[in-house]
């Protein structure tokens, strides 16, 4: 199979006639004239690049130290690379030990280290089973620049990639917990056959959306942004997917565009039974599909704490909506201070910690409480209980799903009970510290249920089940 080749930061490779050696540019400044083949069953992923001077004879590169190399007869000391998948559809290209890596000037190089600059995206969609992705976690990549890198949208139309099942663009928000969403989304989506990529609403798109109508087949975006697209993008309803990740945004696109822009759309979901019924209650006659959020329970997975030293809280500290103050995250550290302990946030809405860091910042406390008076999925108390924290929460959302199957404690909603109770259950545990730790392991397996794999299928029956 013959495929183009892409630098992760949207320019073509191809081969310098001139000098003969390996550059990269820009898409429409440079020659189109180099393709990697690819083999679809070999089960070494070896690659060679292929030469491709319009009707002139075509000609095999491999490569060595000093470069690409003509193959010209079996005695040539040019070896193919490894192409090795990574994530979302990125793969890089290994010879030996060293990565090639695209150098800002346009030329190419070999690096130990994988990074950004060593990521590159191919034209061709290759099959996960027959290219599975690698446990990059290990000696020689940059695990932390890789997670990082977003496939800007417009880099992926370029490569034109068609993947067996839908493309698909996220409009919306990529730091925060909705990042964190449509990262684990677009991970796992593609091990589905989709492609996945998202856009910043933050931003403005008007110079290049048109080609990204033309290229991705549908959009997909919490209710906020529907208003946005349709109005500013003019994105048809009827290709757009729609998913409340609260009740409060229900009640915004009503006002908006009216309880029947929720017929429209392509197809309409909620990230739980809580928000399920706060949909049907709002009047809304199309019943909504649940899609259920999960998390990747080995990214979270942690050794349990010994003892209880430091209660943690893991969302906005005080958010009002329509004049309600909701998160009442002073309720939470209320009851860790009357619990003797320490209280540590991750960050805030103004000063947000990368949910990158989010793993890290569980493993330095060993309670995760939320205080909330309405949620709808909310990710801590998932990762949390992954992390083998204790979980204290409100009965709202999904936790009383989770708590249920264990994976928490529920305390009281109400202001002073639940300060009375979380302080009580804490300043328990805190002095208890062989029935913290095995309830914090309780608390570790019972996420198990809570990962990806569990609930990826509803999201592959929302994309499949579209109005098309």
């Amino acid at each position: 199979m013959q495929a183009g080749l892409l630098t992760s930061f949207g320019t073509i490779v191809y081969l310098d006639p001139a000098t003969r050696t390996l550059r990269h540019g820009p898409i429409d400044h440079v020659p189109d004239n180099l393709v990697l083949l690819v083999p679809q069953q070999s089960t070494s992923h070896q690659c060679r690049a292929r030469y491709t001077p319009g009707a002139e004879k075509a000609e095999d590169f491999g490569f060595g130290r000093d470069g690409l190399k003509p193959i010209l007869d079996k005695s040539s000391t040019a070896a193919p690379l490894e192409l090795i998948a990574l994530e979302r559809g990125l793969f890089c290209l290994k010879l030996g030990s060293t990565f090639l890596s695209a150098y800002p000037d346009g030329g190419f190089g070999l690096a130990e280290i994988c990074s950004t600059w060593e990521l590159f995206l191919i034209s061709s969609n290759l099959a996960p089973d027959k290219y599975p992705e690698t446990d990059y976690r290990s000696e020689g990549y940059a695990v932390r620049d890789i997670q990082e890198y977003i496939v800007h949208p417009t880099i992926r139309a370029r490569t034109g990639a068609k993947p067996p099942k839908a493309k698909l663009l996220a409009f919306g928000y990529p730091a925060w917990s909705h990042g964190r969403v449509y990262y684990d989304l677009s991970k796992n989506l593609y091990k589905e056959g989709y492609i996945v990529d998202i856009l910043n609403w933050q931003q403005n798109h008007a110079q290049h959306f048109d080609a990204l109508q033309s290229y991705y087949d549908c959009f997909i975006t919490a209710l906020d942004g529907v208003s946005v697209l349709v109005d500013t993008y003019k994105v048809p309803y009827e290709r757009i997917i729609a998913v409340s990740h609260h009740e409060f945004d229900i009640r915004m696109l009503i006002e908006r565009k009216g309880i029947e822009a929720f017929e429209k759309l392509s197809n309409y979901a909620v990230v739980s039974d809580y928000v399920y019924c706060a949909s049907m209650m709002s009047g809304i006659s199309r019943p909504p599909m649940v899609a259920s959020l999960g998390i990747d329970y080995e990214t979270f997975h942690s050794p349990i704490a010994q003892h209880l030293d430091a209660v943690g809280y893991a969302s906005s500290m005080a958010t009002k909506t329509y004049g309600v103050e909701w998160k009442r995250g002073a309720l939470a550290q209320s009851a860790a201070a009357a619990a003797g302990l320490p209280f540590k946030v991750a960050g805030s809405t103004a000063k947000q910690t990368s949910f990158h860091d989010m793993p890290e910042f569980y493993r330095s406390v060993g309670a995760i409480i939320t205080s909330s008076i309405s949620e709808a999925a909310q990710l801590p108390v998932m990762e949390g209980a992954a992390a083998g924290r204790l979980v204290i929460g409100t009965p709202v959302g999904h936790f009383p799903q989770k708590a249920c199957q264990g994976g928490g404690i529920l305390a009281p909603v109400q202001a002073d009970r639940f300060v009375s109770f979380t302080a009580a259950t804490l300043k328990f545990y805190k002095e208890n510290p062989s029935a913290y730790v095995e309830k914090c392991h309780s608390i570790q397996e019972a996420a198990r249920k809570f990962d990806w794999q569990f609930s990826i299928q509803d999201w592959v029956d929302l994309i499949e089940g579209r109005r098309m």
